[in-house]
This record gives structure tokens, sequence and C-alpha cells, in this order.
């Protein structure tokens, strides 16, 4: 399976005299994840994710779910255990459940997965067993942050999710293209081109609602629009090329 390095953050630039610095941590390894995306049907009773530490130092990892990326809010979700210690070349499965609340039927919801990782020092031996989360709370330096989109996806959608993408279509307006997404599908894309141009997905919204739709700026009228999107196992659909058309 595809694994997503963790992404390091500002969150804690303290360092303490007993703590492992950025660099060391960087160079023993690092921890990853068995998906980079988690698609979560009405049919299930949950569904798990294994997090592993491919280095020496230990971490204190902090998990959950939110009803936003940047912000922590409410979420009809629960994750075990959503607070332990992870040694250095070890793993542990994480598994998130439905805690309730009604969702629409008709459509995707999207929710973001999110874990806090913060390396501490190893503990001599004899001293901390797997359990002993305090042992590595003693000793921060930085901490480290992902999040990974979680979408709950009912069952009976009228679209299949292979053939959603080919149901998107792009208008124009003005120096903009507006993306139509008429399915009950989140889509993200993974690539995007306007006239052979790629546009960079970092510095805006990639994502279109169900159902909705997702203004695009350009710098001049666009004839032609390059794409993919990701698909249910974290990588990308086949490019398209599609014709910009005003209806």
């Amino acid at each position: 399976m595809m694994q997503t390095r963790w992404r390091m953050t500002a969150l804690l630039a303290l360092t303490l005299a007993a703590g492992v610095s950025a660099s060391q941590a960087q160079a023993e390894g690092g921890v990853s994840f068995s998906r980079n995306r988690l698609i979560f049907g009405a049919q299930e009773k949950g569904i798990s994710l294994t997090v592993k530490n491919d280095g020496s130092t230990p971490y204190l990892v902090q998990a959950g779910v939110s009803g936003e990326a940047m912000t922590r809010t409410a979420a009809p979700f629960l994750v075990t255990p959503p607070l332990f210690r992870l040694d250095g070349n070890a793993q542990n499965v994480m598994r998130i459940v439905r805690t309730g609340s009604a969702l629409p039927t008709d459509r995707e919801s999207v929710f973001y997965f999110f874990a806090n990782a913060i390396p501490g020092q190893s503990a001599a031996p004899g001293t901390a067993g797997a359990g002993d989360t305090a042992k590595v709370g003693a000793s921060l330096s930085i901490s480290m942050r992902t999040v990974l989109k979680l979408f709950w996806r009912p069952q009976g959608l009228t679209v299949s999710p292979k053939d959603a993408p080919d149901r998107m279509r792009f208008v124009p307006d003005g120096r903009a293209v507006v993306v139509k997404n008429p399915t009950p599908y989140y889509q993200s894309f993974a690539y995007l081109a306007f006239d052979g141009r790629a546009q960079d997905l970092d510095r805006g919204a990639s994502m279109v609602a169900p159902f909705g739709e997702l203004r695009l700026p350009a710098t001049q009228a666009v004839r032609t629009v390059s794409w993919s999107v990701m698909n249910d196992y974290g990588g990308s659909t086949d490019r398209k090329t599609q014709a910009v058309q005003a209806h």
C-alpha cells in the first residue's frame, strides 16, 4: 500500500534538554501510514489504519477525527487508541468507528483524520514499557502532524465512484473556469492543466463538493482542460482532456 510520510510543522519549536533534535528524528527514519486517504462505507462497522515507525526514536501519537482540516471541530467518529506510544521499528493499528449523528444519504461527507506525533528520547533499558507514555512526553523536541481526508460514503449512490469523474464539466467564466460536479462524490484534482499549462494545486482549492461547483482563476480565456483526480486508493485516474464549453 502507498504510504504517507509525516509533514513537519512548527507546532512545537521548543527543544528540551533531554529531547531529540529534528535532524536526528529525520535521519533515524520517520512515521508512515498504510493509507493516504480513507473511505468509510456506511455498511462498515469500522476501518483500520496502520501507523509504522521506521526509525529508532519513540513517538507519542495522538489521533482523532475533525470536521475541519485546520481546526478541531466535532465529528461523529472515534479513533482507538486515541493516544499511544509508538516505539522505534514498531507499528500499531488504529481503528476508526462511527459514533452516531445523522449524515446525508444522497452524497459523500468529508471529515479529517489527524495525528500528532511527538518524538522523545529512548528510555534506558528496563525503565519503560511499550505503554509508558510519560517517558516520551518528558523529552519533547518537535511535533509532527499529518491530516488525511476521511470520506463517509452512503450506500446506494446512483453513480459508481469509477464513473463519476467522467461526468465533470468545465465551463468558461471570463478569466476563470468553473468546474461542475453533478455526482454524489467529492472530486479531488491530482493534476490540472489549462491549455497545456499545469496549475499549482497547492495554492488554492482543488476539491469539488458533491453536486457542487468550483471556480478556478486563469490568466486568460481557457480552451481546454487536462485533468485527473484522486481515486479511492490514493492514486490518480488516467488523465483526460476536455474542451471548455459554455453549456
